[in-house]
């Protein structure tokens, strides 16, 4: 079956759907990526196929925020997720959406699979009435709810029958890959979801680690991040830099590919600054991770076991996302824009320290291992595809 994923172009969507495109190719299935022109290389030297359709920027929110098509949004909606979950869709959704209708005569997919903040390849599924899944992230974002008025909006400009309770958005799949004990009561996801064990991918470019890891002192190591999308906060950084200047733990900071490595560079020798190291090899080597609450460092850092702490930036996501870390035991959250030194110093003290927090991250990491194999993912896809039906959790 032919298999389009539509993903916004930043790393850290496209990361998330890597496992689950790589199950479908290996499986024989014809997989592509439809994301903007200037992120084509990194899905091609992931070995998939790339259609250019939506926006192309850089990837960053400040960038993204900067378009004039924006402007509106802003007068509407001052500040926060909605705003964000609005230009998603107002602006994003659109253009998305037109490119993939004048796709459909070269290569019409049988099946698109978005990431959930991609609203254009709902449109066009919908259009072409083929089934749609959405990979969820750390909670279900329940865009109906809260941009229901512009989804159908949009739905009405494509000439889409009328659906004013939007129940055809995700009406036949959502996939979650986080364990069973990672859960927002108060945000159900709805019951065509399933959850199927994913390991994390970040493997885009660099795959080696660097060398001085090795030379590194015999004592705890810690990593921190920002991500791949709300890295430009440069305070934020320096506050970490500052907090570990005179501890006895090794500190490495991953700024991303558009920083400045030396602009925090400490002249101490357990402190390092990089661009960019693939956590799935660098984790291994940890004892805790700091990080802005993104999914990917989330899916990373249970899978390996690690405590967290969680300063949360710009996206909607990450407040929740830090909140469910201290209610599940996994870690702690600092606040502060940027937070205080010490007020980090302490706290990743305290997950250092004290073992409850490396214990229940080590029984999520035993969960994942009791999830159904992405090769299960794979024939629930199939079968979506088969029947085009609604894919409940009490269905085998």
């Amino acid at each position: 079956m032919r298999c389009l994923f539509t993903v916004q172009p930043m790393f850290g969507h496209f990361h998330a759907m890597v496992p689950l495109a790589r199950a479908l190719q290996d499986a024989g299935h014809d997989v592509a990526f439809a994301t903007g022109q200037g992120f084509g290389p990194t899905v091609q030297r992931a070995g998939f196929r790339h259609f250019p359709c939506g926006l192309d920027f850089d990837g960053s929110l400040q960038s993204l925020e900067a378009l004039p098509e924006w402007q509106p949004i802003k007068a509407s909606i001052p500040s926060g997720p909605v705003q964000q979950l609005s230009g998603f869709c107002r602006v994003l959704g659109r253009k998305m959406a037109d490119d993939l209708l004048e796709l459909a005569p070269t290569w019409q997919p049988e099946l698109i699979i978005r990431d959930p903040v991609e609203f254009g390849g709902y449109l066009a599924a919908e259009c072409w009435a083929v089934p749609h899944a959405t990979v969820m992230w750390a909670f279900y974002i329940a865009a109906r709810l809260a941009i229901g008025d512009e989804l159908l909006a949009l739905r009405q400009r494509y000439g889409l029958p009328a659906d004013p309770n939007l129940d055809t958005l995700d009406r036949y799949l959502v996939l979650d890959f986080l364990p069973p004990s990672w859960m927002f009561p108060a945000w159900p996801p709805p019951s065509v979801t399933h959850r199927f064990c994913a390991p994390p991918f970040d493997l885009s470019n660099e795959t080696e680690l660097p060398d001085w890891l090795d030379s590194l002192p015999p004592q705890p190591t810690v990593y921190a991040t920002l991500g791949t999308t709300c890295n430009q906060a440069g305070a934020t950084f320096q506050a970490i830099v500052t907090a570990f200047m005179d501890e006895k733990v090794n500190l490495i900071v991953t700024v991303g590919r558009s920083n400045d490595p030396a602009r925090f560079q400490p002249p101490v020798d357990h402190i390092k600054i990089a661009h960019y190291i693939p956590q799935s090899l660098l984790l291994p080597r940890c004892d805790a991770v700091v990080f802005h609450g993104g999914y990917n460092t989330l899916l990373s850092a249970l899978w390996f076991g690690l405590p967290m702490v969680v300063i949360p930036q710009e996206a909607g996501d990450q407040f929740p996302t830090a909140e469910r870390c201290a209610e599940a035991g996994v870690g702690l959250m600092v606040v502060g824009a940027p937070p205080a030194p010490e007020a980090v110093r302490t706290t990743v003290k305290t997950i250092l320290t004290q073992p409850d927090y490396r214990a229940r991250a080590l029984q999520f990491q035993s969960e994942f291992k009791t999830l159904p194999s992405l090769g299960a993912a794979v024939k629930r896809l199939e079968t979506l595809v088969k029947t085009r039906e609604s894919q409940l959790q009490s269905r085998g």
